[in-house]
């Protein structure tokens, strides 16, 4: 065999060893739970629409600990759903396969400490919430007079209020900030915060947005005659006016867009980011209790436009 032979088998064997790493290397997302919201996502991920490919789907409560350092012990992709999966994941985590989170809210995950060994090139997310610029450009679709706008956050949020302060400046708003470094101060946040408020805006945050704060923080903002906008369809049912957030299932098939872009050669993984897909939801019983003429979702969505990412 020729020299010139010999060099193109070997460059042939060296252009095929990525595309044999990738059908080699496995998939495996771990569920937080078993629930419907967490199957919808897997589902999503791995259906027709989405990865199209062998993937391996474990429910977190059924993985010991030794397992989880075992798969990320491996060359592979562990795609945790949830932040409870997440998490767990990152405190077993053994340095080697890639991470893309899902279902994670930007500033529970930024806390979140992954090995020393495992390059950040090789961690990504999904965010559950949305980005700055849309959730002021739904405020301001929703409530065109409402020009001042109220946020009750948490330490974990902190960093969250550089970007609203340059958002609302830029939209020719204001921006009133409670802080609650606790469950139980929240109420006193949102009393200081509230008179100083044409809405209030409702971010995922652990200590102002749980079970067992959120029917008061939403009894609250009523007395006050101060419409929500929130980041769920729960919490439009529950009492916020309005809502922007991305469905399940297009959160599902954003990270099976970006785990396709997952190369298995070098672990690398498209950086954390935002979703681009939105859905809004609308509480008309609110929005006429509060004499507020919002207009239809249709309507709303092309007063959004492409004003957010």
């Amino acid at each position: 065999m020729s020299r010139a032979l010999r060099l193109l088998g070997i460059l042939a064997v060296l252009w095929l060893l990525p595309w044999q790493a990738r059908a080699e290397a496995p998939v495996t997302l771990i569920l937080s739970d078993a629930g419907p919201a967490y199957q919808e996502v897997a589902y999503a991920f791995q259906g027709p629409a989405g990865l199209r490919r062998p993937v391996r789907v474990l429910v977190l409560g059924d993985v010991p600990p030794a397992e989880l350092k075992r798969l990320s012990g491996m060359p592979g992709l562990i795609v945790p759903v949830g932040l409870k999966a997440t998490q767990t994941l990152a405190a077993q985590h053994a340095g080697t396969a890639s991470v893309l989170a899902l279902l994670v809210p930007r500033a529970s995950f930024s806390a979140i400490a992954w090995p020393a060994g495992l390059a950040p090139r090789k961690v990504g997310a999904v965010y559950l919430d949305q980005p700055v610029s849309r959730l002021l450009a739904t405020v301001e679709a929703a409530l065109p007079n409402a020009r001042r706008i109220g946020v009750v956050l948490s330490p974990e949020n902190d960093w969250l209020v550089a970007q609203l302060r340059q958002e609302a400046a830029r939209r020719q708003m204001s921006l009133a900030v409670g802080k609650a470094g606790s469950v139980d101060e929240v109420a006193s946040a949102l009393r200081q915060t509230l008179p100083e408020s044409d809405v209030l805006l409702l971010v995922p945050d652990a200590v102002v947005v749980n079970a067992g704060s959120i029917q008061n923080v939403l009894l609250t903002t009523y007395r006050y005659r101060v419409p929500v906008v929130g980041f769920s369809q729960g919490l439009v049912r529950a009492g916020a006016v309005v809502a922007v957030y991305t469905g399940l299932g297009d959160l599902g098939r954003l990270g099976a867009d970006l785990a396709r872009q997952w190369n298995p050669a070098t672990g690398e993984i498209p950086a954390p980011r935002y979703p681009q897909a939105f859905d809004l939801a609308i509480n008309g019983q609110v929005a006429r209790s509060l004499l507020l003429g919002l207009p239809d979702e249709a309507e709303l969505r092309r007063r959004i436009g492409t004003d957010a990412p």
